[in-house]
């Protein structure tokens, strides 16, 4: 019999508001019975990109608090620092950014801490058996935790073409240079005659790549260290994503991350799904644009392959939302974001992970009230 996935939809009344829903997945997924007096318990959250309003609600994290406080463990909210400049690229800036987003002791009960310290160069060698890597860089901080909590806003991705628990668990537990590693055949396209000079793309790159070289601007791929950040910033279309084996690539690497945490961890985790919300883009760009379609629901399970897998699929039959730019491409497509990122397979982790031996498609789905 495969894992066990757990699933509520946002549908409340007096009495079970999403709290308690919330609250009555956390119990059935055994927290009670994971956290034992005195551990160390990380609780890996994303709190959003400066300027960014669609990052998960702390309150979902003061939740989990409490209940670990109760078995006796010691919470601490985590997350590790940004490979792109920007609001979580250091962790002074991170730990701000997370105060000014609501992740603070006052609000949640406990201490948000980077994992991979000051500047992401706190990180340990996992070994991992993949078709890319041997060794993962995960980082230190949340190695050093006793049992962990992932909390994962499900939404689309500009490479990944879908972000949930296993991208959380891939770059978000990655240091610095592990996120390089992911990112390191990532590099763009520069088209250099739709260049209109307008310095975004220069303004936002972290490592030096991108140059104005009189009116147009000039790409160094030997020093692009494959973010995305241009691409994100560009609305010319001068820079976009090198489509096809590297795209796939770039999933595969995100899968044996992922894979590197998942066997640390073992039976020493939980993993949530929050399926409200779903932007097209990442909770990384300080921009967030309308949901894709209506909110599904909260998911969770002890296998996050299988999680990931389950939120996809109930996701894809959500009904799609005309206020969205992409209605047109999402509503005649029974896969939603391939709807909006056509060139990327979104199923490709799970074929990629299955050929490692990862076995996670016949879970159950239980449906709690």
């Amino acid at each position: 019999m495969g894992s066990t996935v757990f699933f509520t939809t946002m549908a409340t009344r007096q009495g079970n508001s999403l709290e308690h829903k919330f609250i009555r997945m956390l119990r059935k997924t055994g927290i009670e019975g994971l956290i034992s007096p005195g551990d160390l318990v990380a609780i890996k959250v994303h709190v959003g990109e400066q300027q960014n309003l669609g990052y998960l609600n702390q309150n979902y994290a003061r939740l989990v608090v409490e209940e670990v406080k109760k078995a006796g463990g010691k919470p601490f909210l985590t997350d590790t620092n940004t490979l792109y400049t920007g609001g979580r690229h250091n962790g002074v800036d991170h730990a701000v950014t997370a105060l000014h987003h609501g992740y603070s002791y006052t609000t949640t009960g406990a201490p948000f801490i980077p994992a991979d310290g000051i500047r992401g160069t706190e990180y340990t060698n996992i070994a991992v058996k993949g078709r890319h890597f041997s060794s993962v860089k995960l980082a230190s901080g949340i190695l050093s935790a006793d049992k962990i909590i992932f909390l994962s806003h499900f939404k689309g991705h500009l490479e990944a073409g879908f972000g949930g628990s296993l991208k959380n668990m891939a770059m978000g537990c990655a240091s610095i240079a592990g996120k390089m590693e992911q990112h390191s055949n990532a590099i763009p396209l520069f088209n250099e005659a739709k260049c209109t000079g307008c310095r975004q793309c220069v303004l936002v790159c972290p490592s030096g790549a991108l140059t104005m070289k009189g009116k147009k601007a000039s790409l160094d791929k030997e020093k692009c260290i494959g973010c995305g950040q241009c691409v994100a910033a560009c609305n010319y279309e001068a820079l976009t994503p090198d489509w096809g084996k590297h795209q796939e690539e770039f999933i595969e690497r995100v899968g044996e991350y992922a894979l590197g945490v998942y066997q640390h961890f073992a039976d020493r985790a939980i993993y949530f799904n929050f399926a409200t919300n779903i932007t097209p883009d990442c909770d990384c760009w300080p921009v967030n644009e309308p949901p894709l379609v209506e909110d599904v629901g909260f998911f969770a399970s002890t296998d996050p392959f299988a999680l990931d897998s389950a939120t996809l699929e109930k996701v894809n039959e959500a009904r799609r939302m005309t206020t969205s730019r992409f209605w047109e491409k999402t509503n005649t497509n029974t896969r939603l974001f391939q709807g909006v990122y056509p060139h990327i397979n979104d199923t490709h982790v799970f074929t990629h992970l299955s050929e490692l031996g990862v076995h996670f498609d016949d879970y159950q789905l239980e449906k709690l009230p």
